[in-house]
């Protein structure tokens, strides 16, 4: 349902075009086969698509539009067609069977990469300012373009499961992706340099997912893993004031510590324990900027039986002393 500030958008997932069918249907905008612009007031949209090959699309898309906009995908049921996104510019939320997930351009998360065998919900802010790309391709298609590296994709997809990554954007990417955007905002020659662009971006993409795979750096997550982790996340926020165990939390969850280390690290780029101890100093920070607790009151609080070892630690995190937080 749309309100005043929001606007839902509802598509199957699988081409480009659907998504601008999709769209001008809801706010309308200037089509022209393989793009959609829309300038009306402050709020400003571009979204275009080329045709690298048959069934392999470059799609960019910029908003700057004065409502959130909330993207709901339907799965297509089709293990063999991939999708690789990466955010050149701003934030962009995503549901994953109900949990939340971002990809953020300079972030360790910035490239977002999965089939479409599940349903996805993405948010743009109102206002936001986001670039992002994808390439929308088939398996037939990638054979067709890159056939050295389809034992490489069958490794990132080696069945029909719903599967997805989120990994970094490299500096070599990232020069690419202004490069790619700077032509796509220019009007003479834009078709043939987007797509020369492309064409040198997606191996360099693919050569990065293939590092990471050589080095065990790169965990694809299912829908049961998503599930699991958030569960994690956020059972470490709802118990603040204990000393965890990784191990235990791992035979709570019936799986081995390497995977949960692993796949909690593939979801949030950090360890459990620093990603609990830096939510202890957040809420400890919190709690200190009140002026309604002591310093010895917090740290006991949030587990800590030696005080002195609550100040390291706050003072590590926060860069500044927990006695300094409170107000005089």
């Amino acid at each position: 349902m749309n309100n005043e500030n929001t606007l839902h958008l509802k598509v199957k997932e699988g081409i480009t075009s659907n998504y601008l069918d999709a769209l001008q249907a809801k706010i309308g905008g200037t089509r022209v086969e393989n793009r959609l612009d829309y300038h009306v007031g402050n709020s400003r949209l571009s979204i275009s698509y080329y045709n690298l090959i048959p069934e392999f699309e470059v799609t960019l898309a910029q908003l700057d539009y004065h409502q959130k906009l909330i993207v709901e995908r339907e799965p297509d049921d089709r293990a063999d067609y991939f999708h690789f996104n990466m955010v050149n510019q701003g934030q962009i939320k995503q549901h994953i069977d109900n949990k939340e997930q971002y990809t953020e351009a300079g972030a360790s998360n910035g490239v977002f990469i999965y089939n479409g065998l599940f349903p996805l919900k993405s948010f743009f802010p109102a206002k936001g300012n986001t670039q992002s790309m994808a390439f929308k391709f088939s398996k037939k298609a990638f054979d067709q373009l890159m056939p050295e590296s389809l034992d490489l994709l069958n490794s990132l997809f080696p069945d029909a499961e719903p599967l997805a990554y989120h990994t970094a954007i490299n500096s070599e990417l990232a020069k690419e992706l202004k490069d790619l955007f700077y032509y796509e905002n220019t009007s003479y020659g834009r078709t043939p340099n987007v797509m020369s662009v492309g064409l040198k971006l997606f191996p360099i993409l693919m050569q990065s997912l293939k590092t990471q795979l050589d080095k065990d750096e790169l965990n694809g997550l299912h829908l049961e893993d998503y599930n699991r982790i958030v569960e994690v996340k956020d059972y470490l926020l709802a118990n603040l004031n204990q000393i965890i165990k990784v191990e235990n939390i791992a035979e709570m969850h019936h799986i081995s510590l390497s995977k949960l280390k692993r796949d909690f690290k593939s979801l949030y780029d950090v360890s459990i324990y620093k990603f609990y101890t830096h939510a202890k100093m957040d809420e400890a920070y919190r709690r200190l900027k009140t002026g309604q607790y002591s310093v010895t009151e917090v740290g006991f609080d949030l587990g800590y039986s030696s005080l002195s070892k609550f100040s390291e630690m706050f003072k590590k995190v926060k860069g500044i002393n927990p006695k300094d937080v409170v107000p005089l």
